[in-house]
């Protein structure tokens, strides 16, 4: 495989000369060798042939009918012409317009090449100009409308963030007085209930609970609110009691009895049972009220008599109870549904108002 001298591509299918001194191989188009010419050469020619390069390095005579040599060799400008003109007729791109004739060959000087790359580049660079201006310019045309549309919704989030913070605004004033009222009611809720819880409390003011005593199916809560009333000595009659019945447990799963509720005609008199209770245990020590005392069985269970509270004020009791125990203090009691704890014998009396009081509890 050969390669040709002048394009520098391979030489095929024997379409090329081969110089006979420096045996390099020329393409026939490199050398502006039509078909007819290469079908015109015989043998002898084909094979006595020299390349330009060599033809130029000939010896020349005294003959005055060759012409003088120009400032590029010939054989070099038919070669470089040629070779133009070959990748000219492969890209169908480029025809040569006036050749110089010389002899049998055309010739072109390096300046026309030059000035037919000018001309070709300023072509493609001219087109490629204004394809690339007509691309900026629709890219361009993009982009603003885009930037147009972004403006027109950048506008309108900015009208909704206005109307969306005048609307913040109104209802943060709203939040702060509604927070204001419902602090208000708040503390008003507070007193309502406190009021609430006096008012059940005072309602209660004429009932007692005896609790622990043991149930029967055929038993007068009455009759034992009487012999109660016979032990501690303060007699109970029928006249004193406006209502008596056992009432339900807090806790159901509780295994104690349900406690003996009696309400008197006034408080005085549950007032006078009550202290009559409690001196009878301060005087009986070793035997406080039981049920064996009250002839109800021979189990000594003990009984109490105790305030009929509110609910809130049982479970106030039974927090200051357990309160007390964890702060070791020695008495818990009650007196006119209020709820006291007391450390020692020596120190002073504690009222237990809410939760908050148990908590502050050294």
């Amino acid at each position: 495989m050969k390669t040709c001298a002048a394009c520098s591509e391979t030489a095929l299918d024997n379409d090329f000369m081969e110089c006979a001194r420096c045996v390099e191989v020329y393409h026939h188009l490199c050398l502006n060798f039509t078909p007819e010419d290469v079908q015109s050469m015989d043998d002898q020619t084909r094979n006595s042939w020299l390349c330009p390069n060599c033809r130029n390095k000939q010896p020349k005579g005294d003959n005055p009918n060759i012409s003088v040599r120009p400032s590029t060799p010939t054989g070099m400008a038919e070669i470089t012409f040629n070779v133009t003109r070959r990748k000219v007729h492969n890209q169908n791109k480029l025809e040569l317009a006036q050749p110089t004739p010389s002899g049998s060959s055309d010739y072109v000087s390096r300046a026309d090449i030059k000035m037919l790359i000018r001309e070709e580049m300023q072509s493609v660079m001219s087109e490629f100009s204004c394809d690339l201006k007509q691309t900026l310019n629709n890219r361009f045309r993009e982009v603003s409308d885009q930037l147009s549309e972004f403006k027109e919704s950048l506008g309108f989030l900015s009208e909704q963030f206005d109307t969306l913070k005048a609307d913040i605004n109104t209802h943060g004033a709203k939040i702060s007085h509604l927070e204001s009222e419902n602090k208000s009611l708040r503390a008003e809720l507070l007193t309502l209930s406190s009021r609430v819880r006096q008012i059940d409390q005072l309602s209660r003011s004429t009932n007692l609970e005896l609790q622990c005593v043991p149930e029967h199916r055929s038993e007068n809560v009455i009759t034992v609110i009487k012999q109660l009333g016979q032990v501690i000595n303060f007699p109970i009659n029928d006249c004193d009691i406006s209502y008596c019945a056992r009432i339900a447990k807090a806790n159901p799963n509780s295994p104690r009895p349900r406690s003996i509720l009696v309400k008197f005609s006034t408080p005085r008199i549950r007032d006078s049972v009550l202290a009559a209770s409690i001196q009878y245990n301060k005087r009986h020590q070793d035997e406080k009220l039981n049920t064996s005392v009250l002839g109800l069985d021979d189990k000594r269970t003990p009984l109490y008599v105790v305030e009929n509270l509110s609910v809130e004020n049982k479970n106030l009791h039974a927090a200051a109870r357990l309160r007390a125990k964890q702060l070791q203090y020695k008495y818990v009691w009650v007196r006119g549904g209020r709820v006291y704890v007391r450390k020692s014998d020596t120190s002073e009396a504690v009222f237990v108002r809410d939760i908050d009081t148990l908590n502050n509890l050294k």
